[in-house]
């Protein structure tokens, strides 16, 4: 592998895609922690609720089969934003994601992996929602498609978009306005900008399928330097950003 495409890897050497509806290879729900548990219970229709656990379920068998622990080790925690790690495995990553019947795991050792998935559907407020999730150019160039190729396009950069701030761990401290990830499914590397740094990821398409689109992030590089975007407001949003920036910055050299 040349250099080039080696600045531009992701390191997700497990990368599966998970038919909820037909998962049935489940393990005792004890399996699962408390606030799994509690978030499973949240749900008011039983098949969000059996996703929910078979997503979570299926995840923990692909981190067992990866680190080689077993059930009782996978104990994980959760960071201050609901991205959770697993302290008996420091060094793996892993990201989960599904929408509706499907989900998506992905796994690796390197930089922190954000996964997002969308079932392909109509998405009749799509203009609404990149004019407050998209930059202009994402914007300009969405509206530039014909109309049957719209739908597709939005939800491709709605992944790419929610890859990059899963990856990352910080919810909604970073505007998904604020970078640049564009409504193709390419490679590149992207700079997000937080509280005065810059975030590098690598921003990448998952394996195809005709009836979703998913995306994959890993974040690679931190580097203290002024952000093109201008500086973030708000002195509580600084200091919580640059926290998380420091935190994640020593996961990942």
């Amino acid at each position: 592998m040349n250099s080039a495409c080696q600045a531009l890897s992701i390191d997700a050497p497990v990368c599966r895609y998970v038919d909820l509806d037909c998962f049935t290879d489940l393990l005792p729900a004890q399996v699962l922690s408390k606030e799994e548990c509690a978030r499973a219970a949240s749900f008011r229709f039983p098949a969000d609720r059996q996703r929910f656990v078979a997503a979570h379920i299926a995840l923990r068998q692909a981190l067992c089969e990866h680190t080689g622990l077993n059930q009782a080790e996978l104990n994980m925690a959760t960071g201050s934003f609901g991205k959770p790690s697993l302290p008996a495995a420091a060094r793996t990553q892993f990201s989960l994601s599904h929408s509706q019947g499907l989900a998506l795991i992905a796994i690796g050792r390197r930089g922190p992996l954000g996964a997002d998935v969308e079932m392909l559907r109509p998405v009749p407020d799509a203009a609404a929602l990149a004019a407050t999730h998209f930059t202009q150019r994402e914007q300009d160039a969405l509206a530039a498609l014909p109309a049957r190729e719209r739908e597709h396009a939005f939800l491709t950069c709605w992944t790419r978009k929610e890859a990059c701030l899963k990856a990352i761990g910080v919810g909604l401290l970073v505007s998904p306005q604020s970078f640049e990830v564009g409504i193709a499914p390419d490679r590149r590397s992207v700079e997000l900008p937080v509280a005065g740094r810059i975030l590098w990821l690598v921003l990448g398409p998952a394996p195809a399928r005709i009836d979703s689109v998913a995306s994959l992030a890993e974040w690679r590089q931190t580097e203290a330097r002024a952000s093109s975007f201008g500086p973030a407001t708000g002195g509580a949003y600084v200091q919580r950003a640059n926290n998380i920036a420091s935190r994640s910055a020593e996961a990942v050299q």
